[in-house]
């Protein structure tokens, strides 16, 4: 009962964060729930809960995104996504987390002193952006950070930034479940664990998404950097 309470309450959290903000529900739920479960474990139960957000999510902000836009990015993404879940199953994580997170709090301390700012990119940098962020999902289900980057870095507005951001993650998570599926990585205990999880999540993305409401642009932007400094320092000095 403890560990089922457990669950519930480190994805009630990670779908909250998921809702206010369009990303971080895996940077949230695979820590902690690596805590108490392998580490194949939480990346697949974390994929599950990542897909409903992401579905939940893009119903919400449908008019605000268009597909057609995130080309490059899923294409790199579909790459890297085998790659990582290779990774996943022969090689250990530590040393490719504190690879990212050192390039996170690169990006974030140069945003921050304003070396580096907001503007429309080169779509082709989006293959890029893509693959690194597919390497990650499939390895880690952390396939947030290089999207953040690539989104904060066009400067779009709080609702379209978000709704970029979840219909790449609708994608994305659904080929990570799938490639997880096929490769064994999912079990019946994830399913299981799934499933009595599944009405507190969605609970948890319900309040998430009336809390965005309630912040302006440049709180979310803000919220982007911050989050990713958090993550940069766990990657860094805290995931073993």
């Amino acid at each position: 009962m403890e560990i089922y309470l457990f669950i519930i309450a480190v994805l009630f959290a990670a779908s909250f964060t998921q809702g206010m903000t369009g990303f971080g529900f895996a940077l949230v739920s695979i820590p902690l729930l690596s805590m108490m479960m392998e580490l194949k474990e939480a990346v697949a139960l974390g994929a599950l809960g990542g897909l409903v957000v992401n579905i939940y999510l893009i119903i919400k902000l449908r008019s605000f995104v268009k597909f057609f836009d995130l080309k490059n990015l899923i294409i790199g993404s579909v790459i890297g996504i085998p790659l990582g879940t290779y990774m996943l199953n022969d090689l250990s994580p530590h040393i490719l987390k504190i690879i990212l997170g050192i390039i996170v709090i690169l990006f974030v301390l140069l945003s921050v002193f304003k070396i580096i700012k907001q503007r429309n990119i080169n779509t082709n940098l989006g293959y890029i952006f893509g693959f690194a962020s597919g390497l990650l999902g499939g390895a880690l289900n952390t396939n947030g950070p290089p999207i953040l980057i690539y989104f904060y870095l066009n400067g779009y507005d709080k609702f379209k930034q978000k709704a970029s951001i979840t219909g790449f993650f609708l994608i994305a998570s659904m080929f990570i479940v799938l490639s997880h599926a096929l490769t064994g990585i999912t079990s019946t205990t994830t399913l299981k664990n799934f499933g009595i999880a599944l009405p507190f999540i969605l609970t948890g993305i319900f309040l998430g998404s009336r809390a965005f409401g309630k912040i302006s642009t440049l709180i979310y932007d803000r919220i982007i950097l911050g989050f990713l400094f958090i993550v940069s320092i766990y990657l860094i000095f805290l995931s073993r």
